[in-house]
C-alpha cells in the first residue's frame, strides 16, 4: 500500500514539474517568436490532457513494466525519465495508429517536442531534492 502511496505522490509532483517545464519553454519560445501569449493556458492544458488520456496507461505500463526496468543498474531519476519518455511516444504513436487523425495529442508538432523535453527532464529535476530522490530510490 505504501508503495502505491509513495508512486501517485511522486507521479503527481512529476506532473506539476512538467507542467512548470513546459510553461517554461513555451514561454521562451514564444518570446523569441511572437508575443507571449497564453503559454501558461496552453502548456496546463496540454499537461491535462496527456494526463487525461495516458495518465491511467501509463500507471498501468509502469506496475506492469517497472519491475523489469527498475533493475536496470543506472541513476534513478535517468531510469524514471527515459521509461516516462519511452511510455509517452509509444503511447502517443499507438493512439495515432488507432485513431488516426482524430487523436488530441498529435505525436509530432512543437507541444508534442516540448512535452517529450519536459517530460524527459522533470524526474532529473525532480531527483536533485532529497525527499523525492529517496521516493525514487525506493520504487
Amino acid at each position: 500500500m505504501s508503495r502505491i502511496i509513495n508512486f501517485l505522490i511522486l507521479y503527481f509532483s512529476i506532473f506539476i514539474i512538467e507542467i512548470a517545464n513546459c510553461f517554461l519553454m513555451v514561454y521562451f519560445q514564444s518570446t523569441t517568436d511572437t508575443p507571449f501569449k497564453g503559454g501558461f493556458d496552453v502548456a496546463t492544458l496540454w499537461s491535462i490532457w496527456k494526463l487525461i488520456f495516458y495518465g491511467l496507461p501509463f500507471i498501468i505500463l509502469y506496475f506492469l513494466l517497472f519491475k523489469y526496468v527498475g533493475n536496470i543498474k543506472l541513476y534513478k531519476p535517468l531510469l524514471l525519465s527515459l521509461f516516462n519518455l519511452f511510455v509517452y511516444v509509444g503511447l502517443s504513436v499507438l493512439s495515432r495508429v488507432i485513431w488516426g487523425k482524430n487523436v488530441p495529442l498529435p505525436p509530432y508538432g512543437i507541444m508534442f517536442w516540448t512535452a517529450c523535453v519536459a517530460i524527459f527532464l522533470s524526474p532529473i529535476i525532480l531527483g536533485q531534492i532529497p525527499y523525492f530522490k529517496k521516493l525514487m530510490d525506493n520504487l
